[in-house]
C-alpha cells in the first residue's frame, strides 16, 4: 500500500480498542504513545474516509423495525442505481457487481413481506429488469477487519442465534448514538452520556449479543483494499459447511445462510477483502475442495454505490 498508513494504531483501534470511559486515551497509553498525536491522526483518517466511526457495532436483528434482512440483486441502469440510496438506514451496502444481477444490496424491514413490497416498489421505480431477493435464513458471522500486515481481511467473531430485542431491556432507539462516538479524550460526556453508565451498558449490549464488539470501523477502500468478494455456494449441508469455514477461514467477515431460489440457487454466501484478488481466489479455491460444496462463485464488486 502507498497510502502511507499508521498500521499500529489502525490495527490496535480495530482490534484492541479498550471499552473505558476514555477509551482513545486508554489506547494511546497501551500503545505507549501521545495522546494528541493519536487523536490528530484520528481525525485525519476521519476526514480522508479512511476511518468511518467507533463505538458500539449493534446488531440489527436487535431493532424491532430491521428484525429481516435480504440481499436483492437487480439487473437495471447503473445510473439508476444509486436511487436504491434513498431507502436510508434500510440499505447497509449497495454494490455495482460482475455478474447477470448487476446491482447488489442489503436490504432490512420487520419482516420477508415487507421487504417484499419495498423491493417490488424500487424495481419499478429503477426500472428493472429482473431482480431476485435472498432472504437472510441464519447468520454464522458478520465481523468486518482488516489486518494490514496480511492485508485481508481476518477476525474471529461469531453470530449468536438468539439476539435480545431491545424491547425486552426497556431501551429504545436511541442507543445507536453509542455506534458513532466523537473523536475525543471524554467521548460519552461529549454526547451528553454518564460515562460508567455508558461503560456498563455496551458491556450489557455486548452480553446479550445487541452489540457485536466495540470497536472502530475502517474503510476497505481507503486502507487500500481493492477488492472484495462475494463468494456463493451451492450446497445441501449448509450449516457443515458454514462450520467448516468458521473453523478454518478468520479472512471471512460475513457468513450467511440464505433462501434461495430458482433464479439464484447459492444458498451460502460468505465475503473476503484484500489487496490482492489472488488471495480472495486462492481461498476460493481451497473451500471447493470441501465435502458438500457442489459448487462455488465468486462476484466481485466493480463500485461501491452507496457514500
Amino acid at each position: 500500500m502507498s497510502l502511507n498508513l499508521d498500521f499500529e494504531l489502525l490495527m490496535a483501534f480495530q482490534y484492541s480498542l479498550p471499552l473505558t470511559t476514555t477509551p482513545l486515551q486508554d489506547l494511546a497509553e497501551r500503545l505507549g504513545r501521545d495522546y494528541e498525536e493519536v487523536e490528530k491522526k484520528l481525525r485525519e483518517y476521519k476526514s480522508r474516509g479512511i476511518l468511518k466511526r467507533y463505538g458500539a457495532n449493534m446488531n440489527y436483528r436487535a431493532f424491532p423495525n430491521f428484525k429481516q434482512s435480504s440481499l436483492v440483486g437487480f439487473k437495471i441502469d447503473v445510473e439508476k442505481a444509486k436511487k436504491i440510496n434513498e431507502l436510508g438506514e434500510r440499505v447497509k451496502h449497495n454494490f455495482l457487481r460482475d455478474a447477470e444481477f448487476n446491482v447488489w444490496f442489503t436490504l432490512k424491514g420487520k419482516d420477508v413481506e415487507e421487504i417484499m413490497r419495498i423491493v417490488e416498489k424500487m424495481a419499478e421505480d429503477v426500472e428493472a429488469q429482473d431482480y431476485v431477493v435472498l432472504p437472510t435464513k441464519r447468520v454464522y458471522k458478520m465481523d468486518v477487519k482488516y489486518d494490514l500486515y496480511k492485508g485481508v481481511s481476518w477476525s474471529y467473531g461469531v453470530e449468536p442465534e438468539k439476539v435480545v430485542p431491545i424491547s425486552e431491556l426497556g431501551l429504545s432507539e436511541e442507543i445507536k448514538k453509542l455506534e458513532s462516538l466523537p473523536i475525543s479524550r471524554k467521548p460519552f460526556l461529549e454526547l451528553g452520556i454518564k460515562e460508567e453508565e455508558a461503560v456498563d451498558l455496551i458491556s450489557e449490549l455486548i452480553k446479550k449479543g445487541v452489540a457485536r464488539d466495540f470497536s472502530g470501523v475502517l474503510s476497505e477502500r481507503g486502507i487500500g483494499f481493492k477488492f472484495n468478494g462475494m463468494n456463493v455456494l451451492k450446497t445441501e449441508n449448509a450449516e457443515r459447511v458454514a462450520r467448516k469455514l468458521l473453523k478454518n477461514y478468520p479472512q471471512i467477515t460475513h457468513l450467511i445462510e440464505r433462501v434461495a431460489n430458482e433464479k439464484w440457487d447459492y444458498p451460502l454466501y460468505f465475503m473476503v477483502h484484500a489487496v490482492e484478488k489472488r488471495m480472495i481466489e486462492e481461498i476460493a479455491n481451497e473451500v471447493r475442495k470441501i465435502d458438500d460444496v457442489k459448487d462455488l462463485r465468486t462476484v466481485y464488486s466493480k463500485e461501491n454505490l452507496k457514500p
